[in-house]
């Protein structure tokens, strides 16, 4: 009996070291059940066994395979919807900063509950929470093809966000417990990291083909045969996890931040709103209703911050993570790199191509997709060699190359060769993206204590959402500053002045660049991880 007791508490010790350690690695948040696990699935010291979960070979590749999909969703949409959103604007007759919302919409629905739905699987169990995100991933992408109306579809594809945020944390979990660290686990996890640039590529992809060939609408029914096949292979193949404990889950999500996940929402939607209608409203900047929200988005975030200081018995955001100086300016470095890279980069560098060149969108899809082939290498190259250089140089590399991407793009000239402009531009953000990625995770995990690493994990994805749509916002704003025909039905019948106006969205990103490397020299991360 003793030996029994203690061969679980050694099961439940694993099984939060893995569980954190695979959020810290994805930027998701983990939710820690022993109850969950078999204590079958760690009876062996071998761990490169296929764990006594998977019938099969077989059966595990199938299940990594679905549950690695579900980080693709997000950047899925992002890339397919950003690759269309030139013929769905129109069909709206949408124009300016408010096109943003075709694409944003799915980072800030995703951006808004991820902390939230974080805690469903704790409820519901992770393999149900998972195919509760698949399935209403797939109902929202299909009910959003036959809208409309511009403001419902952007619901609709807000709705598919929050889907994310229910599914992802779960799909990691899942994987997180079924495995022990070994090289086994690192493959698996690797698949996992895999599944958002993967997804990026395919939405370009996509979005490119069924724009071209078929219609803009054609995308949200691809996704929903992908995700409803999904959902319905995963209530087939991955492993049941544990029996709803129906007062335990009641008691969990009576607990749940709800006030705190509306402040969040409200304000950084009426904060993005705000600033893309400056540029869309009649009377630009100087429309009451304009100023009037602007400034209930900011007091909205201002009561987000000091609500989660005192008052929940269990907050979204634990202020004490906030308390270390590593991570909080990883999250500022963040965040800069991401309104450069989803806000500046992808966004107008899409325009350009189909807009000002006049390409196709399959010939826009090609030269996109430097950022993905880049993009896996790079990665290969930091995992080799994360243990030879200190984290904080690896982030003033990553953050010199948005830096280089900006400047690249701020200094093109219209027609100049692919190879000798955008080429360099993609690659060098990607480089930017991926090392940034790679080391702020490794700040994640090492920075603040152990029983704040879900929660700072959970920080870390919400940052990147919220980068990307106030990105948007803010590049929008200072375009149409500079553009006088942008956000204008006129804005596409003035090519030259449409290009000029994405310099100043360049010279955004060229400012936020400077900002994140002069913040890397500042921070002391070592090698791995540890202290520098």
């Amino acid at each position: 009996m003793e030996d029994t007791e203690q061969k679980g508490l050694e099961v439940e010790e694993v099984d939060l070291e893995d569980q954190n350690q695979a959020a810290s690695i994805l930027s998701l948040q983990p939710h820690s059940s022993t109850k969950e696990i078999e204590i079958e699935v760690f009876d062996t010291i071998d761990t490169n066994k296929r764990p006594k979960a998977f019938r099969s070979t077989f059966h595990e590749v199938i299940v990594v395979v679905i549950l690695s999909l579900a980080p693709a969703a997000s950047s899925l949409a992002n890339g397919a919807y950003q690759m269309s959103m030139p013929e769905t604007t129109s069909h709206f007759g949408i124009s300016g900063g408010s096109m943003a919302w075709a694409s944003g919409s799915v980072f800030l629905g995703s951006g808004s509950f991820v902390l939230l739905l974080g805690g469903l699987a704790d409820a519901l169990g992770r393999k149900n929470s998972m195919m509760i995100g698949y399935a209403g991933y797939a109902i929202f992408a299909l009910i959003g093809g036959f809208m409309d109306n511009f403001i419902a579809l952007c619901v609709m594809r807000g709705l598919q966000g929050m889907s994310v945020a229910a599914g992802t944390p779960a799909a990691a979990g899942l994987l997180g417990s079924t495995y022990r660290s070994g090289q086994r686990k690192n493959r698996v996890m690797a698949c996992f990291s895999a599944g958002a640039p993967i997804g990026n590529c395919v939405g370009f992809t996509v979005g490119g083909i069924c724009t071209q060939l078929i219609s803009w609408r054609a995308i949200h029914f691809f996704m929903t045969i992908l995700y409803g096949s999904l959902a319905v292979a995963a209530f087939f193949f991955v492993p049941r996890d544990r029996a709803i404990d129906w007062e335990n889950s009641l008691n969990i999500l009576k607990k749940m931040d709800i006030t705190g996940a509306f402040l969040s929402m409200a304000g950084f939607t009426l904060l993005a709103f705000s600033l893309t209608e400056g540029d869309a409203a009649d009377k630009g900047w100087k429309t009451p209703y304009v100023i009037a929200l602007l400034i209930i988005g900011v007091l909205l975030i201002v009561a987000l911050g000091v609500y989660e200081s005192y008052i929940p018995e269990k907050p979204l955001i634990p202020m004490q993570i906030w308390k270390s100086k590593d991570f909080t300016i990883t999250m500022l470095i963040v965040a800069m790199g991401w309104i450069e890279f989803y806000g500046v980069f992808t966004y107008f560098g899409m325009q350009y191509f189909e807009k000002v060149l006049g390409y196709s969108p399959l010939k826009t899809t090609a030269c996109f997709l430097t950022m993905t082939i880049v993009g896996v290498a790079a990665n290969i190259v930091v995992a080799l060699t994360f243990h030879l250089m200190s984290g904080r140089m690896f982030m003033i590399i990553g953050t010199l190359g948005f830096l280089g991407g900006a400047i690249v793009w701020e200094t093109l000239d219209m027609h100049r060769s692919y190879w000798l402009g955008p080429f360099w531009a993609f690659t060098l953000s990607v480089i930017g993206g991926d090392i940034t990625y790679n080391v702020a995770n490794m700040v994640t995990l090492s920075s603040v204590s152990r029983e704040l690493q879900s929660s700072a994990a959970g920080v870390f994805n919400t940052v990147i959402q919220f980068a990307g749509v106030i990105g948007l916002a803010i590049s929008s704003a200072v375009v149409g500053a500079r553009n006088p025909y942008y956000g204008t039905p006129e804005q596409y019948d003035h090519i030259p002045e449409l290009f000029d106006g994405f310099k100043n969205a360049y010279l955004l990103a060229i400012g936020c660049g400077s900002v994140a490397v002069f913040l890397s020299c500042f921070l002391k991360v070592g090698k791995s991880g540890a202290p520098a």
